[in-house]
């Protein structure tokens, strides 16, 4: 082994041992609603917390003097592996405290939180204690912008290695960039995420949540995560807080550097955005079509129109809120979600999903090629805000999508060799791999994953984790050529 490649093993060591002392620190900030509301899980979470924050300082303090940037592969190789990693850690809270009792379940509940799936394999949510409850969302919410982000953002020795690092987390085609310092964007990306947040948590308060379930519910709105500390979700709550939780989830589905640009006055770049104009014409004809579709079905116009909105926006950001038992709607209203949860909101938003702005570039890509036919000497090239698509980019987008079509069956066909429901495995594949939350069937609506097969806990746990990294940040780290000089 090179002294180079020396190096760049034990800056890895260091970065990842920042990023475990940073998930230690959220850990114990757990301790203040175990502590206040004593329900017997401070114990579990100081422990956890403790564990995490020695092997975290172990491995920054015993490479803190190597100087040295990551290139692109360990950028790749840290954020790859980090994700495992802080999922083995964030279990530990669960397990010790004994809230869930094997690994698998443990592991699938914390994959979920951190990739904001909100996809939950408890069967009672409100047994777990409030402390437990925190640490659970929590894990969407520094998963939502990214824990690298935040380490590149605050943490100032990183250097050059911090654009390695972001490109191999951000998901989206584009890595657009608000300050050619890339330290300087992600403050500005988490200044926004912080600010979202603590309004949607003052409104939420004010409008009439406890300020314990206002903050947690805000961590998963803004997150576009899903988790909520009640067994009926956003169901437990009054019509008005259901209108607050569309208000707040929307932007968390737009590019937070178009946020930016907003909150400069710069609105004239919402009217640029292709991408910002069909995710809003998507929401308000999702909600149309829905409304149209289950009406006959409704208790009145109010509710029948708030249920459309509510499920069009939640699921079109992939948040997963769930307030109304969308199972038992007409089957075309469920596609329409199904098809809102593959598509996914604004590349550079917390959504997940396919992206939108790649959806429009397969729309547009195919519109292309069947133009081609008829006028094959044309020169039509495929334009996005007004500007040429290079070559690349395309082919990048037409990859990412065939790598998740190829997941979704090896996922589904895996699922129904288990014993699964061939329409509760579609569902859950999706859910997990778009990182969505809730599925089909027994899985969808108000239901749980907690009886689904122990291996399909972890084949969907791996779905969800593929997801989150889009599958071309996982799938490089083997291949041979990645570890070639």
């Amino acid at each position: 082994m090179k002294p180079s490649d020396k190096k760049q093993i034990l800056v890895a060591i260091r970065v990842i041992g920042i990023l475990l002392t940073i998930e230690a620190g959220f850990m114990l900030s757990s301790l203040v609603p175990a502590f206040y509301y004593a329900e017997g899980d401070a114990a579990a979470i100081l422990v956890s917390g403790l564990i995490t924050l020695s092997v975290g300082l172990t491995c920054y303090l015993s490479c803190r003097k190597v100087r040295e940037n990551i290139n692109r592969r360990l950028g790749i190789l840290i954020v790859a592996s980090i994700w495992i990693i802080m999922t083995v850690f964030g279990t530990l809270p669960f397990l010790l405290g004994g809230y869930i009792k094997d690994i698998s379940s443990a592991v699938f509940e914390t994959v979920s939180g951190f990739t904001t799936t909100g996809a939950t394999n408890l069967p009672d949510i409100e047994a777990l204690p409030k402390g437990v409850l925190f640490w659970r969302s929590l894990t969407h919410w520094i998963g939502g912008v990214g824990i690298v982000v935040i380490v590149i953002s605050f943490i100032p020795f990183i250097g050059g290695s911090a654009m390695a690092l972001f490109s191999a987390e951000s998901a989206g085609p584009s890595k657009a960039r608000i300050s050619p310092h890339i330290g300087t964007t992600g403050k500005i990306i988490c200044g926004i995420y912080f600010a979202l947040t603590a309004i949607c948590c003052l409104v939420f308060y004010l409008c009439g949540m406890s300020f314990y379930d206002a903050v947690n519910h805000a961590f998963s709105a803004i997150a576009s995560g899903g988790f909520s500390t009640k067994n009926a979700s956003a169901a437990a709550f009054s019509p008005l807080l259901q209108y607050m939780m569309i208000f707040f989830t929307i932007p968390a589905g737009i590019n937070f550097i178009l946020i930016y640009h907003c909150v400069r006055g710069k609105f004239s770049m919402l009217k640029k955005s292709e991408e910002f104009r069909v995710y809003m014409f998507g929401i308000l004809a999702a909600s149309i079509l829905i409304f149209i579709l289950i009406f006959p079905q409704s208790q009145s116009i109010e509710q029948t129109f708030r249920s459309s909105l509510f499920h069009a926006v939640s699921f079109f950001t992939s948040t997963g809120f769930v307030a109304d038992d969308y199972i038992i709607w007409t089957k075309p209203a469920v596609l329409a979600l199904v098809l809102l949860m593959i598509s996914g909101a604004m590349s550079g938003s917390t959504s997940g999903g396919l992206k939108l702005v790649r959806v429009i570039l397969l729309y547009k890509n195919a519109k292309h090629i069947i133009r081609q036919g008829v006028h094959s000497n044309a020169c039509m090239p495929i334009k996005l805000d007004g500007k040429i698509v290079p070559e690349n980019v395309m082919n990048n987008v037409m990859a990412v999508f065939l790598m998740f079509i190829m997941l979704l069956l090896i996922c589904v066909l895996s699922l129904v060799f288990l014993g699964m429901n061939p329409e509760e495995a579609f569902g859950a594949s999706i859910s997990c791999i778009f990182n969505a939350g809730p599925g089909l069937g027994a899985y969808g609506g108000f239901g749980s994953y907690a009886d689904i097969p122990v291996a399909a806990k972890w084949i969907l746990s791996a779905a969800m984790y593929l997801g989150r990294l889009e599958i071309a940040t996982v799938l490089a780290v083997f291949m041979p050529s990645f570890w070639k000089n």
